[in-house]
């Protein structure tokens, strides 16, 4: 049974997350906008809600500047006297990592901006991954913290509060939020994947490390695409809509 064409007029981008693997959208949304392809909307997880910002803010030109800087982000983890397992709900503190993103990040001109910004997260109050848009919050200072709830990583990072529940990163519960998408009256998607959704074949195992590695790629791998790996997609599209996947290779 043939589904009907999409008849959306907005063009919605997917920028999930995958932790260090977040710079290989840069490159994605460089190529689409070479081609004159730019989006109207954009739905983004962890990493990719970080990129998103950033986008929003500057561009591609801005995005690139930012992942030059965001190579020395490991002095991110620091210990602190409030947020450890002992006194707090995480083993780190944000303080670091929020300065060190947010310094290409301008939530002024973002909430002014006309590109919509959507964050997927995990509501730890109500137990369920949500997406909230940046016209859920009234003002730069609500959208900053809407933000930091979308990079959040539960345990090494605190829960984040934002109208009145605990919010952390949504993608390890909702990472490419295929249905909501089609609330946004689109008329195509572009997930621009972090994390491949196939890996190579391996027929045997040589080494406890290596059967772990495989492992643990094969989970990333699933957690990372689980919306799109079991999408109800025919010919490319999801619910009539044209969905193209750009993927590390």
């Amino acid at each position: 049974m043939k589904r009907p064409m999409a008849t959306g007029k907005r063009r919605v981008f997917i920028l999930g997350g995958g932790a260090a693997l977040g710079a290989h959208p840069v490159g994605a949304l460089r190529y689409l906008e070479e081609q004159g392809i730019t989006p109207d909307v954009v739905v983004a997880s962890s990493i990719g809600e970080i990129n998103a910002c950033v986008y929003a803010t500057g561009g591609v030109a801005e995005l690139e500047r930012a992942w030059r800087g965001f190579r020395s982000l490991p002095r991110i983890f620091a210990p602190s006297v409030c947020h450890n397992p002992l006194f707090g709900l995480s083993l780190f503190s944000m303080d670091r990592l929020t300065t060190g993103v947010e310094e290409y990040m301008d939530f002024e001109k973002i909430h002014a901006s006309p590109l919509d910004l959507h964050v997927v997260l995990l509501n730890l109050s109500r137990g369920r991954g949500e997406v909230y848009s940046k016209h859920d919050c009234a003002d730069a200072r609500e959208l900053r913290t809407l933000s930091r709830a979308g990079y959040a990583i539960p345990l090494l990072f605190p829960p984040v509060r934002f109208h009145s529940d605990w919010f952390v990163d949504g993608g390890f519960a909702w990472n490419i939020p295929l249905d909501h998408c089609l609330t946004l009256d689109p008329s195509e998607i572009y997930l621009l994947a972090p994390i491949a959704s196939q890996l190579p074949y391996v027929g045997r195992f040589r080494t406890f490390v290596g059967f772990v590695q495989r492992l643990l790629d094969v989970m990333w791998r699933t957690i990372g695409n689980m919306g799109y790996l079991y999408a109800a997609m025919e010919d490319q599209r999801f619910h009539g809509v044209p969905v193209t996947a750009i993927e590390p290779t």
